[in-house]
């Protein structure tokens, strides 16, 4: 694979689909010929340790039915955006001591899931926004929409909560905007920011093997690019991609269902 040009953002994103390719890049300003590889087995490494924190703290069970993000339909909602909101901006008065960390239970129904909507150009879509709330509504999880143009830790921070025992704050995002954000930096984040593909592997809407194949830390010594890593799907804008992707069924139309009042 021969990439031209002088960065290696889409020349990651090639070799990330592709990891049996050797992939070299021309650099038309410095005129040089680079090989270049890719830490894939540490970047999924990463990525399944993010999702298995939020099966984690959302005590996520074998689903029972298939969700309704995948038909479309859209349940409706039992609890108002504004005591949400409240519940997230509310400041603890107290510490909480270890006693009642202990007691605290992880029930869907006391966490808060954070659904992030990209503004910057067309990076966010509102239908699959209304299919990632219509899915954590049919597994009682409670969220709340946040439309940001950029992503910053600091940012998310101060609405986070990465103690889930604890009352109020987000314990988890999702983002709606560039997988890249949580492949590349999601790990920077005070609580999991997962990419709509990783929300659906965690609620256990697919079994992706090439994120569960824990063997692959076990090949540290081996070359990456030697065919023996398998591709992390980077289907966001394909045709090909699930309900999580951009031009599947009605997300093509952008349009966002409505949620209920």
């Amino acid at each position: 694979m021969i990439f031209l040009a002088d960065g290696r953002f889409h020349l990651e994103a090639a070799m990330i689909s592709n990891p049996s390719l050797r992939a070299l890049r021309y650099d038309p300003y410095s005129k040089k010929l680079t090989e270049e590889r890719y830490e894939i087995v540490k970047m999924k490494k990463l990525r399944r340790d993010a999702i298995m924190s939020v099966r984690q703290i959302l005590g996520i069970a074998p689903p029972s039915r298939r969700m309704d993000a995948i038909s479309g339909e859209v349940a409706p909602a039992t609890e108002s955006g504004d005591s949400i909101v409240k519940s997230v901006l509310q400041q603890q008065s107290s510490q909480v001591s270890p006693s009642d960390l202990q007691s605290s239970t992880h029930s869907s129904l006391s966490l808060l899931m954070g659904i992030i909507l990209g503004t910057l150009g067309r990076q966010g879509n509102p239908a699959i926004l209304s299919r990632i709330r219509s899915l954590l509504h049919s597994r009682g999880i409670r969220s709340m929409i946040l439309l940001l143009s950029e992503i910053f830790p600091k940012k998310l921070e101060m609405m986070s909560n990465p103690n889930p025992g604890v009352a109020g704050g987000v314990c988890a995002w999702v983002q709606i905007a560039c997988p890249r954000l949580s492949i590349d930096w999601g790990h920077y984040f005070s609580v999991p920011v997962l990419s709509p593909f990783e929300l659906f592997v965690a609620l256990g809407e697919v079994t992706h093997s090439l994120l569960w194949a824990g063997d692959e830390e076990k090949k540290e010594g081996m070359e990456e690019n030697d065919g023996q890593v398998d591709a992390y799907p980077m289907d966001f804008y394909s045709n090909s991609g699930g309900p999580w992707a951009n031009y599947y069924d009605s997300n093509k139309e952008r349009k966002a269902l409505s949620y209920g009042t």
